[in-house]
């Protein structure tokens, strides 16, 4: 009831802009809305030359990037590692990259002494700015252990600019970002440990596999630079603005 109120009450904007072409159809269809229009999430860091897509030597690391504990978990990553390295023969390296969502104090401390015989588990703490390339540019691949999604995801394109391989839950708004924007990668289903980890597996021991998506990911990302996210609001704000002018000039004629 009270999110109606409240999105009825946003569709009085003269445009309402939406990041996935999903909220446009819902908005549309359940509030009749005639002013929403789509205007993609866009990259904020795109690298001026095309990534190499060569990872460096030493273990290939699994990364996962942002605050964890509310729908961002990191158990069934550290596990479905945990069963890559035991039928193959990867050197692997888990990353947890980041610190406790706001809400979940504690839970990557709790994390740490639930996995403390599981080699080779990096928890970085908070990644400065400086420190975030780095980090891209060394992971084999990106992994998103989320049971939910909430619209559009701004580590996906973050993973995207700097042309990296990722692995996703198979949910809703993701699924269809990667549709509405041309991103690839592996989908598992986010309630099996297995399935993460026939994901993770499909794309550390396939080289041509992971460079593939890689590539895309990086060409989705850079068709959605800022620049051009910021010049499509600048379009939409000239479109608000012509016609509030001619509104004024048929009421001033009248």
């Amino acid at each position: 009831m009270v999110g109606t109120m409240l999105t009825k009450l946003i569709l009085q904007a003269d445009i309402v802009a939406v990041t996935m072409n999903k909220y446009v159809k819902i908005l549309e269809k359940k509030y009749n809305a005639k002013n929403v229009v789509l205007i993609p999430h866009g990259t904020f860091e795109v690298a001026t030359e095309e990534p190499s897509y060569t990872i460096p030597d030493g273990p290939l690391q699994v990364m996962t990037f942002g605050k964890f504990g509310t729908y961002k978990k990191v158990e069934s990553m550290i596990e479905a590692v945990e069963l890559v390295r035991k039928r193959t023969s990867l050197n692997i390296e888990i990353v947890i990259a980041g610190t406790d969502n706001p809400n979940v104090p504690g839970y990557l401390d709790q994390v740490k002494k639930q996995y403390a015989n599981v080699s080779q588990l990096r928890f970085t703490g908070y990644v400065e700015e400086v420190e975030v390339p780095v980090l891209f540019n060394e992971s084999a691949v990106v992994v998103f252990p989320y049971t939910s999604t909430t619209g559009s995801s701004g580590v996906l394109h973050q993973a995207g600019s700097y042309g990296k391989a990722v692995v996703m839950p198979d949910l809703g708004d993701l699924a269809l970002l990667t549709q509405d924007e041309g991103y690839r990668g592996e989908f598992f289903d986010p309630t099996s440990v297995e399935s993460l980890a026939l994901s993770i597996e499909a794309i550390l021991t396939n080289e041509a596999h992971r460079i593939a998506i890689a590539k895309a990911n990086f060409k989705a990302a850079t068709s959605h630079p800022m620049s051009r996210i910021a010049e499509m609001y600048l379009t939409t704000f000239e479109q608000i603005n012509q016609r509030k002018n001619k509104t004024a000039m048929s009421f001033n004629a009248g």
